[in-house]
């Protein structure tokens, strides 16, 4: 059952991934906007850095490194500022692959296939139609992260600044809603009369095995 504080942590990321996203359209599509830009490409990643850093037995020598880290990155702000798409792209580009192996690992002889797992996790025991559904669907994520990266990495190339963010900003996650609904309607057609979970089943499943002790995901 989902709590009042489980529902408040989810609204309140999603909250934080739209401001960011409108922040980094606005950077974008803003002429002298570019030092917005910079922050939202650095802060970021440097957060996620320090967390690392602060976790890990090695935190004595990391977070001097990770100050120092941000003081050379302070002094170069200027230039660097006035290339801070390319941060922007290089975070979005780097999120979509990170799915892509997330998911395309599993594919591997001896692994489970990651929409296997989760659906083990909700239902149990699967049939073997089942089975296949799941990996077949777990190459299709696989391939649908890859094509965000490669549209994205295009558009970078290829179009303006503004074209760019307009789809990594805007387009990506309603596209990843789009996925899910297609999903969920191709499985309902291929396995008719299974038992069928929602994305909040999936979601709850996905947190479920990123806390798992042994993710590697090999078959026992």
């Amino acid at each position: 059952m989902t709590t009042p504080a489980a529902i408040a942590r989810g609204t309140a990321a999603v909250a934080a991934v739209a401001a960011y996203q409108a922040g980094a359209h606005y950077a974008a599509a803003t002429p002298g906007a570019h030092g917005v830009g910079l922050a939202l490409a650095l802060v970021p990643p440097l957060l996620i850095a320090l967390g690392a850093a602060l976790r890990s037995a090695r935190r004595a020598w990391l977070v001097p490194l990770w100050a120092l880290a941000c003081a050379a990155l302070w002094s170069a702000r200027a230039p660097l500022a006035q290339h801070f798409g390319w941060g922007l792209y290089l975070e979005h580009a780097s999120f979509n692959v990170a799915m892509a192996l997330l998911f395309g690992r599993t594919l591997a002889r001896g692994r489970i296939p990651l929409c296997t797992r989760f659906a083990t996790m909700i239902h149990g025991t699967l049939t073997p139609a089942v089975a296949h559904y799941t990996r077949r669907i777990t190459l299709a994520w696989t391939l649908f992260f890859v094509a965000t990266a490669a549209v994205s990495t295009l558009l970078f190339a290829a179009a303006s600044i503004v074209a760019w963010s307009t789809f990594a900003n805007y387009l990506s996650l309603p596209l990843v809603g789009v996925m899910f609904v297609a999903e969920h309607a191709c499985r309902r057609f291929a396995l008719p009369g299974e038992p069928t979970a929602g994305i909040a089943d999936a979601i709850r499943a996905y947190r479920q095995t990123t806390r798992e002790s042994a993710p590697s995901g090999r078959v026992p």
